[in-house]
């Protein structure tokens, strides 16, 4: 196997097909470190421990194609790191201080971003969600239009999907008004979307917005990514405003996960009747989401009446996660176990039964100050596996 670092493995392991993040999550907290699941997959290690489980479990918790695909990612990884690198991407992992704080309200947040262009779009102080169907009627397209200039006007940055419909209008209207928006797409980079976007694509990144994805650049957009790409939608943001969405339609998936978020959706009432606005109705009627009576009643709800803070209204990081030289001083803030358990976790991710074995703690002491940990926001899960965050990561 190629030398990689632990941040470089964990990109390319996360960019196996087949590993999401219930799977990389497994791995981690078996093998404690990307580096180490890369290294089972050549020695050995992986195929015995996929037939242990086999035997227990009754069926194998990795495909043999899954396999396949890790064996030869671990024979060389600079082949899927290179596909990243060709394209001027940036990276961000849970394991990174700049990380957007908002994902990490996702059980689990996503293992990687990918992205083009500016990545503290991602980490601005206000981020409104405007989604809605790809067959808007004109009214809608006329609404989006409104919606975003007011949101620009606020200094939010405004994030949708780059699909047809909607949230081309919504990325449109931001870019031709100064705004910055960010897009999440449905595949990879090399497979961004529609065509007739290519050149809003540019608009966007040119603005100072940005383009991200969680799938590796070669990944194709399928039936599967839509709705996955959707939380991330909601947790980049404050607010989900939904403008028009017939009975089935992706801006409900987006409306769903912004709740479950406890994040504040704002729908666009209308007609009794009307087929693009079915979900919608559905919505206001059966989920605790909000009309969206107009422009400065939005405001209102958002609570953006006073221009925002800082400059150009970046989220400032909690004290406890920004630089770095805070282990020490933090590791002394905590008692004896929740000290050995954090310092483990300082050398790598793990799970639970590996922090028991490396530490020499019972499972329950374990347990309890991983629960600490947790609370105090200076760990992460990642699927089974956690992570060191806030002043541990550094």
């Amino acid at each position: 196997m190629t030398d990689v670092d632990e941040r470089r493995a964990w990109i390319a392991l996360a960019a196996a097909k087949g590993v999401g993040e219930g799977i990389f999550g497994t791995l981690m907290a078996t093998f404690g470190r990307a580096t180490e699941v890369l290294r089972a997959s050549l020695d050995g290690r992986l195929t015995a421990w996929i037939d242990e489980k086999r035997r227990i479990d009754g069926r194998p918790p990795i495909s043999h194609t899954t396999l396949a695909e890790l064996v030869s990612i671990a024979a060389d990884p600079g082949v899927k790191l290179s596909a990243i690198d060709a394209l001027g991407l940036w990276t961000s992992t849970p394991l990174d201080d700049d990380y957007p704080a908002r994902l990490r309200d996702l059980d689990p947040p996503p293992i990687v971003i990918h992205g083009l262009g500016r990545r503290e779009a991602l980490t601005r102080q206000r981020a409104v969600a405007v989604v809605g169907t790809r067959r808007p009627t004109v009214a809608g397209r006329a609404l989006a239009n409104k919606v975003c200039s007011r949101l620009v006007e606020c200094g939010a940055t405004v994030i949708s999907g780059l699909a047809v419909g909607i949230d081309g209008v919504a990325h449109a209207a931001v870019v031709e008004r100064g705004g910055l928006t960010v897009g999440v797409i449905g595949g990879g980079h090399c497979h961004p979307g529609p065509r007739a976007h290519s050149r809003l694509r540019d608009e966007v990144v040119a603005a100072g917005g940005a383009l991200i994805s969680e799938y590796h650049p070669e990944t194709k957009a399928s039936k599967g990514t839509y709705p996955r790409r959707n939380r991330i939608i909601a947790a980049l943001s404050d607010a989900v405003i939904v403008i028009e969405a017939p009975r089935r339609s992706g801006a409900l998936i987006t409306a769903h996960h912004a709740l479950e978020l406890g994040r504040l959706v704002l729908v666009a009432p209308g007609r009794v009747g009307d087929w693009a606005m079915a979900g919608s109705l559905a919505l206001l009627r059966e989920t605790p989401a909000r009309p969206l009576v107009g422009p400065d009643e939005m405001v209102a709800d958002l609570g953006y009446f006073d221009a925002p803070q800082g400059d150009e209204q970046d989220v400032a990081l909690p004290a406890a996660s920004r630089g770095s030289g805070r282990r020490e001083p933090a590791l002394a803030m905590l008692g004896t176990t929740e000290r050995t358990v954090a310092k483990r976790l300082c050398a790598g991710p793990a799970g639970l039964d590996l922090l028991v074995a490396d530490t020499g703690l019972g499972p329950a002491v374990v347990s309890s100050a991983v629960t600490m940990l947790l609370m105090r926001g200076w760990v992460n899960a990642v699927g089974p596996a956690y992570v060191a965050a806030g002043p541990l990561a550094e």
